[in-house]
């Protein structure tokens, strides 16, 4: 778009007012119609005579002024451009760098909530094998008590079968005693259910 510019016709005529070009200012370095300076620059001093300054001035030197001011500003640009670029290959580096960061410890998080399930795992096999040995030991253990109080139940019809009052009563005695010591076993067995409900709390 600019080397279009650069490449049309150089116009003599004001662009803002379309008159010629007749005077330049020195404190703006710019050349202006006559009503350029009666609109812009009346406060400016040092008016000059356009054709004036054309003449005094050298060309040649202008246009290397010129355009080393343009390889300057050209050279500032690419070396603008350069940091830039590196800025975002930096930048491509450190996002890539970021990401991987971000996977390892996602890794070892992971690593360690699996090595932290199997622990918990263990743990929980370990106390469920322990109170099931418990509970199973238990309830055999009621069982035999079951088959006791059976045996008792039997043992009171015959006792006090074709029995003198004492043997019967001595019997019955006996039996109750027995009776006694298996509601002492219940009593701490639902002691022990309580508790297993406050452990469950």
């Amino acid at each position: 778009m600019a080397s279009s510019k650069a490449s049309q016709p150089i116009k003599t005529e004001c662009e803002k007012h379309g008159k010629q070009l007749n005077s330049y200012c020195p404190s703006h370095l710019m050349p202006c119609c006559d009503e350029c300076i009666s609109t812009s620059h009346s406060k400016c001093k040092g008016i000059q005579n356009l054709a004036s300054v054309v003449e005094k001035t050298k060309i040649e030197k202008s246009k290397e002024s010129v355009e080393k001011d343009i390889n300057s500003i050209l050279s500032f640009l690419e070396t603008l451009i350069s940091n830039k670029s590196k800025n975002i290959e930096t930048g491509e580096n450190q996002c890539g760098s970021i990401k991987k960061s971000i996977k390892g410890i996602r890794q070892e998080i992971n690593k360690h909530l699996d090595h932290l399930e199997k622990k918990l795992c263990h743990e929980t096999d370990i106390i469920w094998k322990q109170e099931k040995s418990k509970t199973t030991d238990f309830i055999s253990e009621i069982e035999g008590e079951k088959e006791n109080l059976r045996e008792i139940k039997e043992h009171l019809q015959t006792v006090t079968t074709n029995s003198s009052k004492l043997e019967s009563f001595l019997g019955v005695h006996k039996i109750e005693q027995k009776s006694i010591n298996v509601n002492d076993m219940l009593k701490i067995w639902m002691m022990m259910k309580e508790q297993m409900k406050l452990k469950s709390k």
